[in-house]
């Protein structure tokens, strides 16, 4: 009887342990009291979802000089550890480029000379000549090919420039867009 006793208190404190950090409510039913009523408080923790963010990064100056050079776009994942959602791309587009107060034109100007350099970008050095234009996707990142991407950047008749200094813009625009 004695063990029986000590093993039913052992039992009591193991579950007092177990059930020290919670609340609970109990309910006593008896032939006198043979119905009671308990109310349990129901909770539940949503955190928001993480929204990936995508960051690209475009260089601020491309020096041109003789030979071509490589123009590098780089994409991060920002809080997320998974990829470019299914269906969707981010998107590099070349929005307009030229004189700082004429856009649309691919060419560089020297201010003090007034004459003109033109340059081009393309793929890689086995497809020059077939640049890119105003409106064309010059890089994009699909699923889990994020990182960097080159393309190739050269003044075009870089013989017959007349010596200055050239300066010019690219603008693009970045986008999460459909594929």
């Amino acid at each position: 009887m004695k063990l029986r006793k000590v093993m039913s208190l052992a039992a009591v404190a193991v579950l007092g342990t177990l059930m020290a950090g919670q609340t609970v409510m109990a309910a006593t039913v008896s032939e006198i009291t043979p119905d009671q009523e308990v109310q349990q408080e129901i909770v539940l923790e949503k955190e928001e979802e993480v929204v990936p963010t995508y960051t690209v990064d475009v260089p601020a100056t491309v020096i041109l000089s003789k030979d071509a050079q490589n123009l590098s776009f780089s994409m991060n994942l920002e809080n997320h550890e998974n990829f470019i959602p299914d269906g969707k791309k981010v998107s590099v587009v070349i929005e307009s480029a030229g004189y700082p107060t004429e856009l649309n034109k691919f060419a560089v100007w020297d201010s003090r000379n007034l004459q003109e350099a033109s340059y081009e970008i393309y793929y890689s050095d086995a497809m020059a000549g077939g640049r890119y234009e105003i409106g064309d996707e010059i890089v994009s990142w699909e699923g889990s090919n994020w990182g960097t991407q080159n393309r190739r950047i050269r003044a075009l008749n870089y013989e017959s420039i007349e010596p200055g200094n050239y300066s010019g813009v690219i603008n693009y625009s970045i986008s999460l867009t459909d594929k």
